[in-house]
């Protein structure tokens, strides 16, 4: 009998795969990816800028994060002699980096025999679709009749995608947001990672934006008023609690409520970088003191420095 491995990023994923009653194992990949250093093809090195990041961040699961990250690559490293390796990775942002680093790792150590995907962007019994944990067991089991094969197109894709995206300097994003064309969701999610860079006026990423005009309108619970306005990005509580810490610490907002100063930064009248600071990492790129550090221009699509 063929060997059947499915990989998926969560163990919400994985639990409701278990019970889908799919032939093959189950192996996660569990990293959030959209928060954080990344590094290219150094395992030790990744390991550790990551494990540093939760750390001095206090992020849930934080503690040594290094064993787990390994255990995680090992199990997909060891999938690869599986007769197919079934790949379960939705549209947003998380899992698309996800996918990208997964298939450049696989494309240095060899594709297995068969590499097939599932990949959507909704569902019809999901209206706010952010990813396959909303599914339950028997809609999963519905998807595998869908999977498809994955081109080397897609693979060169993704492999140039975890490159530019580790990179320190991000200039080699726009230029893929034009180009992908293999993975469907690749381009909405680069760009969706270039927007988590300051804007060129506030300073704010999208993120600390749009929480920031929630607290702004006096919306409660923010994740859930936030998540349907981010179709691309799985806005949950503890994202929210770490941007409203990030928020507070430049003086925008203080308890429950927007600052002064946090509505200007909204309006556009000051500059949350240069007068606060930023201490954070997207991808490759360090933003860190003052400025000059990368921005994104989103209704120019363009990448500035200030």
């Amino acid at each position: 009998m063929d060997r059947i491995v499915h990989v998926c990023n969560g163990d919400a994923t994985a639990d409701a795969l278990s019970l889908a009653d799919l032939p093959g194992d189950i192996r996660v990949w569990g990293d959030a990816l959209d928060r954080g250093p990344l590094v290219l093809g150094d395992d030790p090195a990744e390991y550790a800028a990551r494990a540093e990041y939760w750390a001095a961040h206090a992020l849930p699961g934080a503690g040594d994060r290094r064993p787990q990250l390994a255990a995680w690559d090992a199990g997909v490293d060891e999938a690869r002699g599986a007769d197919e390796l079934i790949l379960w990775f939705a549209h947003g942002l998380a899992d698309q980096l996800a996918l990208v680093r997964l298939l450049a790792r696989l494309a240095r150590r060899g594709l297995p025999t068969q590499l097939t995907i599932v990949s959507i962007d909704r569902h019809p019994d999901a209206p706010t679709f952010a990813g396959f944990a909303d599914l339950a067991p028997e809609q999963l089991a519905a998807l595998w009749p869908r999977r498809a094969a994955l081109a080397r197109d897609a693979v060169d894709e993704a492999n140039a995608a975890w490159i530019a995206t580790t990179a320190a300097d991000p200039r080699a994003l726009p230029l893929l947001l034009r180009r992908v064309k293999a993975l469907p969701f690749l381009a909405g999610a680069i760009e969706r990672h270039l927007e988590e860079l300051p804007d060129p006026a506030g300073g704010l990423s999208r993120t600390e934006r749009a929480v920031l005009a929630a607290i702004a309108r006096g919306e409660a619970p923010l994740a859930a008023s936030l998540r349907a306005q981010d179709p691309r990005y799985a806005i949950d509580d503890a994202l929210v609690a770490a941007t409203v810490a990030v928020l507070a610490r430049a003086r925008l907002v203080e308890g429950t409520a927007i600052t002064a100063v946090g509505r200007q930064a909204l309006a556009g009248g000051s500059d949350r970088v240069h007068d606060a600071g930023i201490d954070d990492w997207r991808g490759g790129v360090r933003l860190s003191g003052r400025g000059p550090v990368w921005r994104w221009e989103a209704r120019e699509r363009r990448l500035v420095e200030r």
